[in-house]
């Protein structure tokens, strides 16, 4: 197991956050800066060594933006930085669906393409359901993501915590339809609802192709994932910015403490979850 640390969830953004209000700015130069800092990591001193990027949310969702607009930023950092940026595009279903997507795989090649975002809260959709009400309407906006992650081989990130959008069992629909596409659950649900962990730990028990973002999860369900799932379902990112890397590394790390302050994981077992998992969904040379 490569010792490298690989953040998949990253927003860079040259202006005010025009949603959340976050800002000034978080530029590619800010990023790199934070990736470059000194981390303890278990007693060794680490840098994060790569970052899957994407755009401010907002710009994809005010102002009418085309994809290319909101991603122009966020494409030219990944290019001015391919040895150490990738892309992940942010799609907004009601916007980009179906006529704007033939551009992502114009950007496959070029721009590091390794994930696609999907944002309900955001973007305000429900998931494709059992039933077919909103199920089929729901299809139609989401199938064709899917199906393009399908065609590329690159997973979903799919962003829950809140309702009524993002509940994460709500994903387990659209996971069974798709088994083939692996799905990342940004923050497990806990980002505003810290008990959606617990959800998202169920829905990683019984599909494979589920695996669960630690960003904004606490440390009791992070241990909780451990126990349930095991390092090789478990994904650190950092939601930088507005989160800083710092704080969420430091809550995986602890996964080696013995208990009760973590559970005693090997150092392969933290390292896996720091990178080596997102370097194995994502095809990241670590």
């Amino acid at each position: 197991m490569a010792h490298t640390i690989i953040d998949p969830h990253a927003h860079i953004i040259p202006q005010r956050e025009p949603v959340w209000g976050w800002g000034p700015n978080f530029t590619v130069d800010r990023l790199l800066a934070m990736m470059d800092r000194d981390y303890d990591v278990m007693g060794e001193t680490k840098h994060v060594a790569k970052a899957v990027v994407m755009t401010g949310l907002g710009l994809t969702s005010v102002e009418h933006r085309t994809m290319a607009e909101a991603h122009t930023y966020a494409l030219a950092s990944v290019k001015q930085h391919a040895d150490r940026l990738y892309l992940n595009p942010v799609i907004n279903p009601r916007a980009y669906v179906p006529d704007q997507l033939y551009q992502i795989r114009d950007w496959k090649t070029e721009y590091n393409v390794r994930m696609l975002k999907i944002h309900p809260s955001m973007h305000n959709y429900y998931l494709p359901t059992y039933s077919p009400f909103p199920g089929e309407a729901s299809k139609k906006l989401i199938y064709p993501i899917f199906e393009l992650a399908r065609e590329l081989g690159v997973p979903i990130m799919a962003h829950m915590g809140e309702t009524p959008y993002s509940i994460p069992s709500q994903l387990a629909p659209v996971a069974e339809a798709f088994p083939d596409v692996n799905i990342l659950v940004a923050h497990s649900g806990a980002n505003n609802l810290p008990g959606l962990a617990n959800d998202a730990i169920l829905l990683a028990r019984t599909h494979a192709n589920i695996f669960l973002g630690l960003s904004w999860v606490q440390m009791p369900e992070i241990v909780q994932m451990y126990y349930a799932v095991g390092a090789s379902k478990m994904v650190w990112e950092s939601d930088c910015s507005p989160q800083s890397m710092g704080q969420s590394l430091r809550f995986v790390t602890n996964l080696h403490l013995p208990p009760p302050l973590g559970v005693g994981a090997s150092v392969d077992e933290v390292y896996r979850i720091l990178g080596g998992n997102t370097a194995e969904l994502c095809g990241i040379d670590a």
